[in-house]
């Protein structure tokens, strides 16, 4: 398997962040005929006459889908779309610096998550959860998207978290995709005791601690999808005995040598390299990945599974989020012809276009990660039970908190686990007080 192609593959998601909501439609995925026309069906029925017209600013860090943009140019011409890429992380800053400004020429926008909590809570963006195609969603992007029991934006990509492992390493020796924490185990003392390095985690990038935990977390997933956001609302808590024993899990991949040595000064970017180079038997990442791979192109054939944290017996979920998640702003002036751009692009014919062009691993049913064969790897997933992707959701000055607890038990630190639980739950109290 060449290694443009693994590159291509995961880097796809690294634009992704966020989530989306759920309602009726067909079980094909195909949009259904509404009694009254759509806003997308007004549009065309008149063609350059139309009855809605207008000028449509979307503000994304998403690459621009030109050919589906030239698709939706021909299809409703008195519509025009400013397709505004922000790229360099920028986007929550770009989106709150144009609000505060009066928000002019701004439209659809895709926030990321704690962005887009604060801005449906305070009333800046459009309910949607009325759209008649939104069974044309994967089924966990409209559940992660609901804000109070409300939609308020379309999950334009599927962001979730899966060990990519090598694959040929595992069959030199004779070890199989592990299903539970048990098997999990098993397969980081095999390769231990075989002299390779089970596992590359880039500890010195906060984040990475983060995204790991969803493993050790994995069997309090099981049983309860959403307690990361539970945490959130003030309704668990990180010292609870069942966020304990999984620290504890942690814990015990660090004790046992499982983690490669020194992980603490890797990052993110050194982690793939290692990974790529076939230094490494698995990496834990989220899908989207690609600008850190696009160089690099490993000499054997990679494979990905879902995290197994969980007990033998339980559930075995994929940790998922929604990515790019459009958002309507509430004080737009196009709200009609950013509707119909919407409708347009949740239709699986034209998400197929902008996944296929942009490498986006799509949310629309239906769609084909065709972009590069490796992507094939992580259709099966797509079906899987899900739960919450632990980085994406936790509250933001929680997060740094939470990565350096895990960061001191990776470097195996004599701090009991019971000190470290409840400094990170003194900063979630601080968070939750101050809302």
């Amino acid at each position: 398997m060449s290694k443009k192609f693994l590159s291509i593959v995961l880097g796809a998601a690294v634009l992704l962040l966020s989530a989306c909501g759920g309602n009726g439609g067909n079980s094909e995925g195909q949009t259904p005929a509404p009694s009254a026309a759509s806003p997308s069906q007004q549009a065309a029925a008149g063609g350059e006459g139309g009855d809605v017209s207008g000028t449509v600013n979307v503000l994304t860090q998403a690459l621009e889908p030109t050919k589906m943009l030239e698709k939706f140019a021909a299809e409703h011409p008195n519509i025009k779309v400013n397709w505004e890429t922000i790229g360099g992380g920028k986007i929550s800053e770009v989106i709150k610096t144009r609000l505060a400004a009066g928000g002019e020429n701004v439209d659809l926008i895709t926030p990321l998550r704690p962005d887009y909590l604060q801005l449906a809570k305070t009333g800046q963006l459009v309910d949607l959860s009325d759209l008649p195609y939104l069974d044309n969603y994967n089924p966990a992007v409209i559940e992660g998207g609901m804000v109070d029991g409300k939609l308020y934006a379309l999950s334009l990509s599927m962001n979730f978290y899966v060990t990519w492992y090598n694959k040929t390493m595992f069959d030199k020796y004779n070890l199989k995709e592990p299903t539970n924490w048990e098997e999990f185990l098993a397969v980081c003392e095999a390769l231990k005791q075989a002299g390779e390095v089970p596992i590359v985690i880039g500890s010195k990038d906060y984040g990475e601690n983060n995204h790991f935990s969803t493993i050790p977390y994995g069997s309090l997933l099981s049983d309860d999808p959403t307690w990361v956001q539970k945490v959130g609302r003030g309704e668990a808590k990180w010292t609870d005995p069942e966020s304990l024993a999984a620290m504890e899990k942690y814990k015990q991949l660090a004790d046992n040598g499982y983690f490669i040595e020194g992980a603490l000064g890797i990052g993110r970017d050194q982690a793939y390299q290692i990974f790529y180079q076939g230094k490494a038997g698995m990496i834990s990442q989220q899908v989207g990945v690609i600008e850190f791979l696009a160089a690099n192109t490993p000499d054997f054939e990679v494979g990905a599974f879902a995290p197994p944290g969980n007990a033998p017996g339980q559930t075995l979920r994929l940790p998922f989020s929604g990515g790019h998640t459009m958002a309507l702003y509430n004080g737009s002036k196009n709200k009609e012809a950013s509707q119909v751009f919407l409708e347009f692009i949740s239709q699986t014919e034209n998400a197929q276009l902008m996944s296929t062009e942009i490498n986006l691993p799509s949310s629309v049913k239906g769609v084909q990660y065709d972009f590069h064969p490796i992507a094939q790897v992580l259709m099966p997933l797509l079906s899987m039970p899900t739960a919450d992707l632990m980085h994406a959701v936790v509250l933001p000055q929680t997060k740094n908190v939470l990565a350096t607890a895990f960061q001191r038990i990776i470097s195996k630190d004599t701090a009991a686990l019971e000190e470290l639980a409840k400094e990170v739950q003194a900063m979630t109290d601080k968070e939750l007080a101050s809302q």
